[in-house]
């Protein structure tokens, strides 16, 4: 099930299980999916740029999250209802298991910033265009639960 409306509690749990700091986010939104009553992933939205591109943020504890209707869920909120052109995400340079997982869901490696993590380590970013997102609907019928 997706949740929406909860975007302090699953900013948190993502904060808390990415970086170990509970309040890392300024101005998000989020997704949750849930699974037998528990939050199994969370998507936060942030850094918005209007009309550029938001970053997202993503963690789960289990892989059944990750299925095609909860892909065009939480790609459809930054491409369609943001009407943006671009998301991006980062992640420690370390994780290759994270550097698969992105460009299997259609992100491109772009970059490699020295020392830019929030814990001193390297990162990695990606990125996604719109044009490029092949998980969002023909039409734009959507966003409902």
């Amino acid at each position: 099930m997706i949740v929406y409306g909860a975007d302090e509690a699953v900013a948190k749990w993502v904060s808390l299980n990415l970086t170990g700091l509970d309040d890392s986010y300024e101005k998000y939104s989020a997704i949750g999916i849930v699974k037998d009553e528990q939050l199994i992933a969370g998507v936060v939205y942030s850094n918005y740029q209007p009309n550029i591109l938001i970053e997202m943020h993503i963690f789960s504890i289990d892989k059944r999250w990750c299925n095609r209707h909860t892909l065009r869920k939480i790609f459809c909120y930054p491409f369609i209802q943001l009407n943006l052109e671009r998301t991006q995400a980062i992640c420690s340079a370390d994780n290759e298991g994270v550097h698969v997982f992105l460009e299997k869901i259609g992100f491109t490696r772009e970059g490699y910033h020295r020392k830019a993590y929030f814990d001193g380590s390297d990162a990695v970013s990606f990125g996604m265009l719109k044009s490029e997102c092949k998980w969002l609907p023909a039409s734009t019928e959507m966003l409902g639960g």
